[in-house]
């Protein structure tokens, strides 16, 4: 059986990145408690870029604990 061990959300900002501003919702931060997975995302979370992100199929993304590790993150949730 699988266990939820983090849920992260975060609202897309303006970012300076390689000469450019950018519209990223890329930045999230772990939260306590319970949030609702709506049909185009989870409260208190956006996307920067809905081309390519969020909506209907893709309101929530999971990932493996394995995926954080084999990537070689240091702060693993």
């Amino acid at each position: 059986m699988a266990t939820l061990l983090s849920v992260n959300v975060g609202l897309p900002k303006d970012v300076a990145w390689q000469r450019h501003t950018v519209y990223t919702g890329i930045w999230k931060r772990s939260v306590d408690g319970a949030r609702t997975v709506r049909r185009l995302n989870i409260d208190g979370d956006g996307q920067g870029d809905l081309n390519g992100h969020g909506g209907e199929q893709r309101a929530a993304l999971v990932y493996q604990i394995e995926s954080y590790r084999s990537a070689g993150c240091r702060r693993v949730p």
